[in-house]
């Protein structure tokens, strides 16, 4: 193969074309006395040129197989290699006859390769994520080149750089760092970031260190728009603003730059904030300080271990989606991502380098079998204990029941007592388990949440999104769970115990019970205040309990309010107003009368509707909770029990 004639077919995403780097330049290296050609649309070739891991280039001028062998026939190439995954390139290349066609055994075009590669697939038959930079180097690496080096690598024209300049000669007198904003991507809106979030971030920028911001955006309708909105939120966009020392911002979708001169602009960059897209590995190829954010995509598909890059990662529960729109009623991925979060990234990448790190912004959990989900923290705790699976789970026995009498029979509730390495005092978790719980709750659960979900992870969910809006939930430790061909098998999830807390419904603060002096009665006045504005926080999350008596309530000796048991928790399609009254009736009907008077009562009303004075509605509102509170009541008479309330 001295002097063989290579085709190499490039990927078409601008990401990945970047991606592939490593590998292009160990072909180079390997076949360097052969006759290399690239094989790619006009985009992929501008943002590769300048190249030196090629002789020629052909420019994919449409997609049709048969019109593109036609081509290919008349270069003689012997040997085609394939970076790009799909069926009608290996049909093009079978087509124009060239002997050798290595690339990958995938879109069921395996038998029109001479030499196949096949994707590692994990147990359930999906890609396993596998970085794309060594996804492209296997294949270098399968026909014998060196793959040590996985940097990436861009050239730039030095008439790019000389162009740039006559466009944005601002950009050449600033005395302070160029930040470039990459808030589009082509994958889709569920990747961006919010614009207003730029602009807060760019505005921070401005004040601390005297920054020029650069909004850089694909020159299309819907990234254009995105542009203006950041320019438009940024306190700084405007000339009239008083400071005229600060830098203002640069909206490239008014100005938009060539690919050549995009990359020299990338090359004068001292920092780059990018939602995970195209341009980010243009800065990570021209050796740029990087903050990437991600939210639907695994991150692992683009991992380059590059130095002074720092991921920021929206793991909620229902990412990684990889859905290009978002299918939830919040974007929670990208919104679980703070301002703060990004600018405290950006302090430290500016004001010295970082090595790579990831910052997550949720709890992360890790699957250690099919579906069994666990904080790596908590790994070899639960390993001591032998829960290694969802088998071992179910048979646990050796641990403290809590199975009420009034329990449904398909779920039990466990207490369970870990040491934690460095702790000298052992950890309380609880373990709940549900098994074959009954088609009917379930369809109940797939109603009220409005997708297919199982009982244990419906918990999990409904704690991780409150968590997002600030209610203080217990800790998941683990979850899981097994599925028949349509229906729950059985599921769990484990949590820690809340530390330093306990329930209303056993324990209210010391001062309930103490004399009542002038300062207790302040303090007595102050919770009632709070329990209002939790209980109303959390309603404002569009969120009902169902169940919400004092019992399921924590308080912590540092003055926060914990929600539990959120199995029943959901959002209301209809009627939400009618599952808010029973929330306040629960509360009403289980706050003590001993300690809690009239008077609580209508201030905690007062301050949970937000009214000073009682509009008719709310009226209605209180009276409805009183109406229900005495059904529960005549509930309790009928089998001899007094309600807390009246005690």
């Amino acid at each position: 193969m001295q002097h063989a004639n290579i085709l190499v077919w490039l990927p078409s995403p601008l990401g990945d074309a970047v991606l592939c780097t490593p590998a292009l330049r160990a072909i180079r290296e390997h076949y360097i006395s052969c006759k290399i050609t690239f094989y790619a649309n006009i985009v992929t070739r501008q943002i590769l040129s300048p190249c030196n891991f090629n002789d020629n280039w052909l420019e994919q001028k449409n997609n049709n197989p048969f019109a593109i062998a036609k081509v290919l026939k008349e270069y003689k190439i012997s040997h085609a290699i394939l970076f790009k995954n799909s069926f009608a390139s290996a049909l093009a290349v079978y087509l124009a006859g060239i002997p050798e066609r290595i690339g990958y055994a995938r879109e069921k075009r395996g038998f029109m390769l001479t030499e196949k590669l096949y994707p590692e697939k994990l147990h359930n038959g999906k890609f396993k994520p596998v970085s794309m930079v060594d996804y492209y180097l296997s294949i270098a690496s399968h026909i014998g080149a060196n793959t040590n080096n996985r940097s990436l690598e861009l050239s730039i024209e030095p008439s790019a750089k000389e162009s740039l300049k006559l466009k944005l000669p601002e950009l050449f007198q600033n005395d302070g760092p160029i930040v470039i904003l990459v808030p589009g991507g082509t994958f889709g809106p569920s990747k961006c970031w919010p614009g207003v979030r730029f602009a807060q971030t760019a505005d921070k920028l401005i004040e601390d260190y005297n920054a020029t911001i650069v909004i850089s955006v694909a020159p299309n309708p819907a990234e254009k728009h995105i542009a203006e909105q950041i320019y438009k939120a940024s306190r700084f966009s405007t000339k009239s603003h008083k400071d005229n020392s600060k830098s203002k911002i640069i909206n490239l979708a008014k100005n938009p730059l060539s690919l050549g001169e995009l990359k020299a602009l990338f090359s004068m960059a001292n920092l780059v904030i990018t939602n995970d897209t195209g341009p980010r590995h243009i800065a990570v190829a021209l050796g740029r300080k990087v903050i990437s954010l991600f939210g639907p995509n695994n991150p692992a598909w683009t991992d380059t271990n590059y130095e002074n890059e720092i991921q920021i990662i929206g793991n909620v529960h229902c990412a990684p989606c990889h859905n290009p729109t978002c299918k939830k009623s919040e974007h929670l991925c990208m919104r679980s991502i703070t301002v703060d979060t990004v600018y405290e990234a950006a302090k430290k990448l500016i004001e010295y380098n970082r090595k790579c790190a990831k910052i997550y912004t949720q709890q992360n959990f890790t699957e250690i079998e099919d579906s069994f989900f666990i904080d790596p923290d908590y790994k070899s705790a639960l390993e001591t204990l032998g829960l290694n699976s969802i088998d071992d789970v179910f048979s646990f026995k050796s641990a403290k029941n809590l199975t009420k009498k009034n329990l449904a029979i398909f779920r039990s509730r466990l207490q369970l007592e870990v040491n934690q390495p460095g702790s000298t005092k052992p950890l309380t978790l609880f373990l709940k388990r549900y098994n074959r719980p009954p088609i009917l709750i379930q369809l109940k659960n797939w109603f009220s949440t409005r997708s297919h979900i199982s009982c244990g992870f419906l918990e999990f969910e409904t704690a991780d999104s409150l968590s997002l809006t600030g209610i203080n939930t217990p800790k998941a430790v683990a979850y899981g769970q097994q599925w028949g061909t349509i229906f729950e098998i059985r599921s769990f999830i484990i949590t820690e115990k809340i530390p330093d807390a306990e329930a209303l419904e056993r324990k209210l603060p010391k001062y309930f019970e103490d004399r009542k002096t002038k300062e207790n009665l302040k303090l007595h006045r102050q919770f009632v205040l709070e329990a209002a504005n939790f209980i109303k926080k959390f309603h404002e999350t569009d969120y009902c309990h169902r169940d919400l008596y004092l019992s399921h309530i924590f308080y912590s000796d540092d003055g926060n309010f914990y929600l539990i048991d959120l199995a029943r928790a959901f959002r209301p399609i209809i009627l939400s107003r009618r599952y808010r009254i029973k929330d306040i009736a629960q509360i009403h009907y289980s706050a003590p009368g001993k300690y809690f008077s009239g008077t609580d009562r209508m201030r905690f009303f007062l301050n949970y509707i937000g009214h000073r004075k009682l509009t008719n509605k709310d009226k209605t509102f209180i009276r409805k909770v009183i109406n229900k509170t005495k059904r529960m009541e005549l509930h309790d008479n009928k089998h001899g029990r007094q309600a807390p309330f009246t005690n």
